[in-house]
């Protein structure tokens, strides 16, 4: 693992943002900046680190958190880096965008009860998860969900 200012990694690699644009995925849209709490910025990259091409340093993993801090942190700020040593191929290219595309959010799923039940446990004071989430249709319009409507919450299942 390598710590390098964003400023550093020279943007998301050429060849993967064309494999992007072939297949009809680009551009990305952003998450809104009140996904993320600031003050976790930095726990939250730890945990998913950028993987970054060497020696250009271009990323190549994690690119739609690479693109969200390059649009709302300051340019240097220090990321969490893996270094991808290896050389890229078109096909090793076309894997690491059809990886990130496919499986990540399908191992990272996520239902309309789960969004609303995890909004009432970060409620707005809670310390372990400091945010600016104004309701918890605002949280599900954030990560892409319909919320769920009315008072029904069952709680303790």
């Amino acid at each position: 693992m390598l710590e390098l200012a964003l400023a550093d990694i020279h943007g998301v690699h050429p060849d993967f943002a064309r494999v992007e644009r072939e297949l009809d995925l680009a551009p990305i849209e952003l998450s809104d900046r009140a996904l993320v709490p600031s003050s976790l910025i930095h726990l939250i990259n730890r945990v998913y680190p950028l993987v970054v091409s060497d020696p250009d340093r271009f990323c190549i993993g994690q690119t739609a958190l690479y693109r969200w801090l390059t649009a709302y942190a300051s340019p240097e700020t220090r990321v969490s880096c893996l270094i991808w040593p290896e050389s890229l191929t078109k096909t090793s290219i076309h894997q690491l965008v059809l990886a990130e595309r496919l499986v990540a959010p399908a191992l990272a799923r996520i239902t309309a009860q789960q969004v609303r039940d995890l909004y009432t446990y970060i409620t707005p004071a809670n310390p372990v998860w400091p945010h600016g989430y104004r309701s918890h249709a605002h949280l599900a319009h954030l990560v892409g969900m319909k919320p769920i409507k009315g008072n029904n919450h069952q709680g303790g299942r």
